[in-house]
């Protein structure tokens, strides 16, 4: 009886174990930015492969928002498995529907990006589509994706 209760003891802490680390899933993905002076963390991050055989690439696309509400997202383009300065070539902020696009010298810069992951920074000016064209300044922007 003791053998079975031992046995049995240590197969629910290995289940429990093993819930926890799969409930956890290891490094969350997130990207954070101070923007216009306030730093904000944006939780919800959506990520889609989109590949393009006859050219023999892949873009990573990813649109972040904060708690999946849509008024206030950072959207971006990388080009899978680059790295560098190069890598991405599309990067936009978005707040309550009006398009902020980057402007020259702003800057992203990935430092991983593998099979399931993505690292990197980013950085400068993004300017509005409609007049009065605002712009707004993003600083210590950092990407950490699983996906």
């Amino acid at each position: 009886m003791k053998k079975t209760l031992l046995i049995c003891s240590l197969l629910l802490v290995f289940i429990i174990s093993s819930c926890s680390s799969d409930d956890s899933g290891g490094t969350r993905s997130s990207v954070t930015a101070r923007i216009d002076g306030t730093d904000y963390i944006f939780n919800t991050v959506n990520t889609v492969v989109v590949p393009y055989p006859d050219e023999g690439y892949a873009d990573v696309e990813v649109t972040a928002s904060i708690n999946n509400n849509p008024d206030k997202r950072i959207s971006f383009v990388v080009e899978r498995y680059e790295l560098g300065l190069e890598a991405s070539w599309l990067f936009a902020y978005f707040l309550n529907e009006t398009f902020y696009e980057k402007l020259p010298g702003f800057q992203v810069s990935v430092t991983e990006n593998t099979e399931n992951s993505l690292k990197g920074t980013f950085a400068g000016e993004v300017q509005s589509d409609e007049e009065p064209f605002d712009v707004i300044t993003i600083e210590n922007g950092v990407f950490n994706i699983r996906y």
